[in-house]
Parts: C-alpha cells; sequence; structure tokens
C-alpha cells in the first residue's frame, strides 16, 4: 500500500536528516553502523587509512555493546541500556545498539589546557 510506503520514505527521511545533524556536530569525525555480526553497514569512513580502524571496530564493538547491555540487565532487570561512552587519550566513542544493528559515533577528544 502507498501508506506503508510513505512512511518508510518519511522515516528513511528522518534517518538520513539524523545522521546528517550528527555528522555535522562539533568534534565528529564520523559514524559506523555494523550489522550484529561485525559487517559495516553504512560509515562515513571512507579513506584508506581509516578502513583498518573501521574494520576493528566494527567487529569488536558490537559484543562490548552487548556485554554492557547485559550488565545493565543484570542489575536491573527494568532498565536498558541507551548508550555506552568510551573515552580515550585519542578519541571519544559513542556507541548505540538497537535490534540487529550497533551506532559508533567517533570523536576526537578535547585536550584539556
Amino acid at each position: 500500500s502507498s501508506g506503508t510506503h510513505t512512511t518508510a520514505a518519511r522515516m528513511s527521511l528522518q534517518i538520513e536528516e539524523t545522521l546528517k545533524r550528527i555528522s555535522q556536530q562539533k568534534g565528529v569525525e564520523g559514524y559506523i553502523i555494523a550489522d550484529e555480526a561485525g559487517n559495516v553497514l553504512r560509515t562515513t569512513f571512507n579513506d584508506e587509512p581509516d578502513r583498518d580502524m573501521v574494520a576493528k571496530l566494527s567487529q569488536d564493538l558490537p559484543a562490548l555493546a552487548s556485554r554492557a547491555s547485559s550488565a545493565v540487565r543484570d542489575l536491573d532487570p527494568t532498565n536498558v541500556m541507551r548508550f555506552v561512552r568510551v573515552q580515550t587519550k585519542k578519541k571519544e566513542l559513542m556507541i548505540s545498539k538497537d535490534t540487529g544493528f550497533v551506532m559508533m559515533v567517533v570523536q576526537g577528544t578535547v585536550q584539556s589546557e
């Protein structure tokens, strides 16, 4: 039916607008969307030097997000993990897990003066 198609098109447009808004936030270097098996579905990191990072993150972070989600459920079965934030000296990763996929936003960290 055309109503379902219109709803899907509207959702797709909302997703595109959200991804664009995220990409334009100060400090954001890009994002990776991977399925639960670690296969990259979409990324803004398309340059050759970034390929290793994308491959490593897409393989490792879905498992990290799943473990964090399980830990939250273990502490309170009525609670749900929204996202995990990991900060290193060089990068900050925000990881959000949903049914079937994981989204990772990569930011540069702000160096303290």
